[in-house]
């Protein structure tokens, strides 16, 4: 409608009418450019709220599951330094420098020497992270990662999974000094499931330096496995606090 009176006020030269044709004309596409915008922009507010509820719940998913394996990490750390302790006759070190620095050994309540419980059960469990990341592969194979808009916030949810395949990494070659320490368990007729009190498993491993090196090997991973499982715990909780604060009504 507009472009016919346009037109039919070039053919008349009217200059006054083509002239308010013409801004009728910009401003009509003008606002529809805003109108679309708005919309758009409207659906990335709730795409964004839609992905944070789920990375929130993904988070508080993944430190309930963090918090297991920082239990069973402990009580393997506490029975292992238990069993090196007694079994050396030397006690364990707080901690080695180097070249990345000093490496501190992670505290731990004291291992009981009368725990029911088999102690080679408690150095062979392990328990490893899976995670719950489904809402951010969702964001990163759909885009969706572009409708967060507090940078901050997004580089502490991508440093938070950054975090999480290195300690999936980290994982795997703990499941390796795992191995060799039940290895060595089975070359000196040793099984974890086997019904031997604590004093019959630290003289076991005092009569074989090739177990105490294994299980020297796994202390030290496994110290590092609880470390790096504290330091994510902390991490996930920093992002649910951001999330907690950016989407209070």
């Amino acid at each position: 409608m507009i472009l016919r009176r346009l037109a039919q006020s070039l053919k008349e030269q009217n200059w006054t009418a083509i002239t308010i044709e013409f801004v009728l004309l910009v401003l009509g596409v003008f606002l529809g450019i805003q109108a679309a915008n708005w919309n758009e922009a409207r659906g990335d507010r709730s795409r964004e709220a839609v992905y944070l509820a789920s990375l929130m719940q993904d988070l508080r998913s993944d430190i309930d599951e963090i918090d297991e394996v920082k239990r069973v990490s402990t009580l393997r750390l506490s029975a292992m330094g238990y069993l090196l302790t007694q079994a050396t006759g030397a006690p364990l070190p707080s901690g080695f420098d180097s070249a990345r620095g000093r490496i501190e050994i992670e505290p731990t309540p004291a291992y009981a020497a009368d725990d029911p419980n088999s102690i080679g059960v408690a150095m062979f469990i392990l328990t490893t992270l899976d995670g719950n990341r489904l809402a951010y592969d969702t964001m990163i194979n759909t885009g969706g990662i572009g409708v967060i808009r507090d940078d901050a916030l997004l580089r502490a949810i991508q440093s938070y999974y950054s975090s999480v395949d290195k300690v999936r990494t980290f994982e795997a070659a703990l499941e390796i000094n795992r191995v060799k320490l039940v290895d060595a368990q089975q070359q000196a007729g040793l099984s974890p499931v086997d019904a031997m009190t604590s004093p019959q498993m630290i003289a076991a491993f005092a009569d074989h330096p090739a177990l105490l090196a294994a299980a020297k090997n796994y202390w030290l991973y496994t110290n590092r496995h609880l470390k790096l499982m504290n330091d994510l715990r902390a991490a996930a909780e920093h992002v649910v606090d951001d999330i907690g604060q950016r989407t209070k009504p």
